[in-house]
């Protein structure tokens, strides 16, 4: 007989994600859910880790990371100043950094829709997340007033990601000045998520919050950009005074990040490393165009263009199930999409669509979701 056991009450509310659940029983299915490029990192990371393997000891790395990385790290954020703390993952920097920042009963605000370790992790630390809207009428672009509005006096901090998963859109120079000003008047945190920094379709590159705050924490890393998500390589980079108290959280955390990562993305900064991600983001470009054109004349349902990230957000409102079921549904017809609703209540009616995949299986995979959507939307008739 198996003793029942009381487990600790932080776990009471926070379940396994709307994501997973759908991954978990997407077997066999193509899949345009998960949010990972299906393409090798760059060959000169693979050379770099070959040779790191066969010609290294794997030890211990500085608990903040080598030095070298994070003086690229300062570099490619234009933070000279600045304090790194290497992690297994900018989810890593994440929990570390809420873990540091927030007291129980503080409040967060984050983004909805948003990616939903913003809200989990909250609520581990035993805060409250308490959303900002992103109007769906509005293409999910944000409102300042939206933020200055869901400020109270236990406001702790404020949760960008820009480009958005899982929206695609991207914060404009005006909007992170509004943001920085509006912090700034009520001494809060600004935590920047610029994971997706690198993945943008506009003709210049999207503004970082570094560009107008000396005080905001960013978390980014090498997952989305270099494709090595596998790797798990990430960072935060902000003020000393908020880094180092993070890095003892990350100490007793992880120890360090994994020194064969850190290694061998020490490749992403060179010329070679730096055209890899430049190359690659021509090829998502690409293929988003080819995307929004398909929908167009094949679904022609509405959706979101994207400016930025790998993601599409495709209206399923005039459907009567909601964004899970239809999910759920669309694994009968052999492909996998993420449901709206794992990422907000203003996202309910939509569903996100991953495109960083070789062309011909995107391809493959809109026209199973085309014969399940039909099938769906007949079914309804019915």
């Amino acid at each position: 007989m198996v003793t029942p056991r009381n487990f600790a009450e932080r776990l009471q509310n926070v379940q396994i994600s709307m994501i997973r659940q759908v991954m978990l029983r997407a077997g066999g299915c193509i899949n345009l859910g998960i949010g990972e490029p299906d393409f090798f990192a760059p060959v000169p990371v693979r050379e770099e880790a070959r040779r790191i393997l066969h010609e290294e000891k794997i030890g211990y790395s500085p608990t903040q990371g080598f030095p070298e990385l994070c003086d690229h790290v300062r570099s490619y954020h234009g933070l000279p100043d600045s304090g790194i703390c290497v992690t297994n993952g900018s989810q890593e920097a994440l929990f570390d950094l809420y873990f540091t920042l927030l007291n129980p009963g503080d409040e967060i605000l984050i983004p909805n829709p948003g990616f939903a370790a913003f809200s989990t992790l909250a609520i581990l630390a035993g805060a409250f997340p308490v959303p900002y809207l992103l109007r769906r009428e509005n293409d999910f672009q944000l409102d300042p007033d939206s933020i200055k509005k869901a400020i109270t006096p236990r406001t702790r901090a404020i949760v960008l990601n820009s480009p958005s998963n899982p929206t695609g859109q991207i914060l404009t120079l005006g909007q992170l000045e509004d943001i920085a000003r509006i912090s700034e008047q009520n001494g809060l945190t600004i935590i920047s998520d610029e994971i997706y920094r690198e993945i943008y379709f506009t003709r210049e590159a999207p503004a970082s919050i570094s560009a107008v705050s000396s005080s905001a924490v960013i978390l980014s890393g090498v997952s989305k950009m270099a494709n090595m998500t596998g790797w798990r390589l990430g960072w935060a980079c902000g003020p000393r005074e908020i880094i180092d108290k993070m890095t003892v959280m990350h100490q007793y955390t992880s120890s360090c990040a994994s020194t064969l990562s850190q290694k061998a993305a020490l490749q992403c900064f060179t010329p070679q490393g730096k055209a890899f991600i430049s190359d690659q983001r021509a090829t998502l470009n690409e293929i988003c165009k080819w995307l929004c054109t398909w929908i167009e004349q094949h679904l022609r349902r509405p959706f979101v263009r994207p400016r930025g990230a790998f993601y599409l957000m495709l209206s399923v409102e005039d459907l009567k199930l909601g964004s899970l079921e239809v999910c759920l549904e669309l694994l009968k017809d052999g492909v996998a999409v993420i449901p709206g609703a794992a990422f907000g209540s203003e996202s309910e009616r939509f569903l996100r669509i991953s495109f960083a995949r070789e062309r011909i299986q995107v391809k493959a995979g809109m026209e199973r979701l085309k014969l399940g959507l039909e099938r769906l939307v007949k079914g309804a008739a019915i």
